[in-house]
């Protein structure tokens, strides 16, 4: 099976336009070995393949500008640290561009290590949410990373490739974090990328073909083939939890034109049924969803599609609009059914905005799905008690509970200690281990409440009997059926 993906990568990345197989790979950007149990602390698939957006847009970027190319997604292949080092090795390449988020940020050194043992001289960049996050931290702690894109990297690539070619000082190429003299030196801040229109269409086409190996959590699925868009960066919300260092506040977008082109080439070369956009809040850019799902109706484009929101941006004529345009599912950031918790988080909503929105929702036809969050900073059980409650009383159709977690880069991670006992451990973070514990509360009342959040929504007739509607192929029943393993493995590891 091993074999026959990297067969596969292999013509993955020879097929590329105007390259032969002669041809130097200039850069290799690569996505680390991430296992299921890392991410999810279960071996099941129920939480899908995600499609690596941000190196889908650095790598279209670096080979509009003549640099040849290449993606190895490691993850997505289900390669080993010795069989993702050998390929990279193979490949040669003259720059590795490595991302890692938080729970990554220790299998992308490894890579690191193991090049390093296997004399690779090349460079190595590291990008991602977890360097922009904490910079001098993971510097200190891990003296094998040598350079570090800090923040957005469209610019700052195409800059630090040049002037490593020409040997040039990297203290004037913005948003660096390097090694100079056995001293970290970070470099002036890079400004907010804004005409998104002016990036050429992701490289969607060096990875491994993206109807096969990537799918969205089962739970998300509606139709496929379905893949991830991200149309837009920033978000304007102030909640604590929140690691927003990569894009910031600023908000900006893909025009509507631009939106639909990517959707017809991925309908077109993919066959993709279904997008899921993921946006931190695709709802913020009114103007544009209007104009989006105009372009969508009047087109006749056969594509039904998701997306993530806020509950007090959202009316029933515009989503009236969006379920005519084919959006059949909108996931809030519900998080808590405690006004006390609700302030405490920033969240800036009520119980009340959250059962208008979503019972809107629902009445105009669109799945509604909501975010929540248990362990949170002076949340005691009968606060745990009132989101539970809410969660059972919403006409919701799916719903995902996660654990508090402080990620470097959010306001919570400095001011934890104050709240509660917190694990500063990353290895951890991925917002399904008890890693952050309230004062008043103990880990063994959070899995309890976790446990108790999933089996009393997801037992009940009703969610049960629509997964049994959702089933059409033979593929829908494989995912759901791996679903519910995951789930009974999730709810029985919680309890052990």
């Amino acid at each position: 099976m091993k074999n026959r993906l990297l067969v596969i990568q292999n013509k993955t990345i020879s097929k590329r336009k105007n390259m032969s197989k002669q041809d130097k790979i200039d850069i290799l950007f690569v996505n680390p070995p991430v296992s299921q149990e890392e991410r999810y602390g279960i071996k099941f698939k129920a939480g899908g393949q995600t499609l690596q957006t941000g190196l889908a847009v650095l790598a279209a970027i670096t080979r509009e500008k003549g640099y040849t190319t290449a993606i190895l997604d490691a993850t997505a292949l289900e390669l080993s640290y010795d069989e993702a080092v050998a390929k990279i090795i193979e490949i040669d390449p003259r720059y590795v561009g490595i991302t890692a988020v938080t729970i990554s940020i220790f299998n992308a050194v490894e890579i690191i290590r193991r090049l390093r043992a296997k004399n690779f001289t090349r460079k190595i960049f590291l990008g991602g949410p977890h360097i922009t996050a904490a910079p001098e931290e993971t510097f200190k702690r891990f003296p094998e990373i040598e350079i570090g894109a800090i923040g957005e990297g469209d610019v700052t690539i195409l800059e630090l490739i040049e002037a490593c070619d020409n040997n040039h000082d990297l203290s004037a190429v913005k948003g660096l974090i390097f090694r100079r003299n056995g001293e970290s030196v970070i470099t002036a801040p890079r400004e907010p990328f804004m005409d998104l229109d002016s990036l050429p269409m992701p490289a969607w086409d060096l990875f491994p073909n993206i109807a096969e190996y990537y799918y969205p959590p089962a739970h998300t699925v509606k139709r496929l083939p379905a893949t991830v868009l991200i149309t837009s960066r920033g978000c304007p919300g102030l909640c604590t939890y929140c690691d927003n260092k990569v894009f910031g506040r600023r908000l900006r977008c893909y025009s509507a034109d631009y939106v639909i082109r990517m959707i017809r080439h991925l309908q077109k070369e993919y066959g993709m049924r279904e997008i899921q956009f993921r946006d931190d809040n695709f709802l913020v850019f009114r103007e544009r969803l209007k104009d989006l799902c105009n372009r969508i109706i009047n087109e006749k484009m056969d594509v039904v599609w998701s997306c993530a929101g806020r509950v007090d941006m959202i009316d029933r004529e515009t989503l009236d609009l969006m379920k005519k345009a084919g959006c059949w599912q909108i996931w809030y950031g519900v998080e808590s059914g405690s006004q006390k918790v609700l302030d405490t988080i920033k969240k800036n909503t009520s119980p009340e905005k959250i059962k208008k929105a979503i019972t809107m929702t629902k009445a105009a036809g669109i799945s509604p799905c909501g975010f929540f969050m248990i362990g949170m900073p002076n949340e005691a059980e009968e606060d745990i008690k009132m989101t539970i409650d809410l969660l059972l009383e919403l006409p919701l159709d799916e719903f995902h509970m996660t654990h508090l977690t402080p990620l470097p880069g959010s306001e919570i991670h400095a001011t934890a200690c104050q709240y509660g006992e917190f694990e500063d451990n990353w290895k951890k973070m991925s917002n399904w281990s008890t890693i952050f514990v309230p004062h008043g509360l103990s880990k063994e009342r959070l899995t309890y409440y976790s446990n108790l959040a999933f089996k009393k929504f997801y037992f009940r007739p009703r969610i049960i009997w629509q997964y049994l509607l959702k089933i059409r192929t033979p593929r829908h029943a494989l995912v759901y059926f791996k679903a519910f393993l995951a789930l009974i493995s999730y709810v029985t590891q919680k309890k052990r």
